[in-house]
């Protein structure tokens, strides 16, 4: 299934990550993963649950999707992994038009949430509950 309102999160074992920006920070210590590194998936970023946590328990957030498929899509996606060296990123082109992405694929525990939803999906979900009132 896909996701794309704010606040929508993934928790996961593996998953693919494809954005126009990916930006990694120094390694950190969090107080419910432990040491980790985040990364900021900037400009049409997608994450996509690629191996499910087991037991399929979430550790970061009760309000987790954690089923094999299911991804995020949005403008800006905020992501943890339990790994504290730098994941290669793979240049892919075609993406979205003519632009070229960076693609990444994470081993490790993987936490992932939609910071900045796709401003015209945000618009259509808030004109439908508008129509439903």
């Amino acid at each position: 299934m896909v996701f794309y309102k704010q606040g929508d999160k993934i928790e996961s074992q593996q998953s693919e990550i494809i954005a126009k920006h990916i930006i990694p920070s120094v390694p950190q210590r969090h107080p419910k993963i432990g040491l980790s590194l985040k990364y900021k998936c900037k400009r049409d970023g997608s994450i996509e649950i690629t191996k499910e946590l087991e037991p399929k328990e979430f550790l970061f957030d009760r309000n987790s999707n954690l089923n094999i498929g299911d991804k995020l899509e949005a403008n800006s996606l905020y992501v943890i992994v339990k790994n504290v060296r730098k994941i290669k990123t793979q240049k892919i082109g075609g993406h979205t038009g003519r632009h070229s992405s960076q693609k990444m694929n994470t081993k490790d525990y993987t936490f992932a949430e939609i910071t900045k939803p796709f401003s015209h999906i945000q618009n259509a979900l808030e004109n439908k509950k508008k129509l439903e009132t």
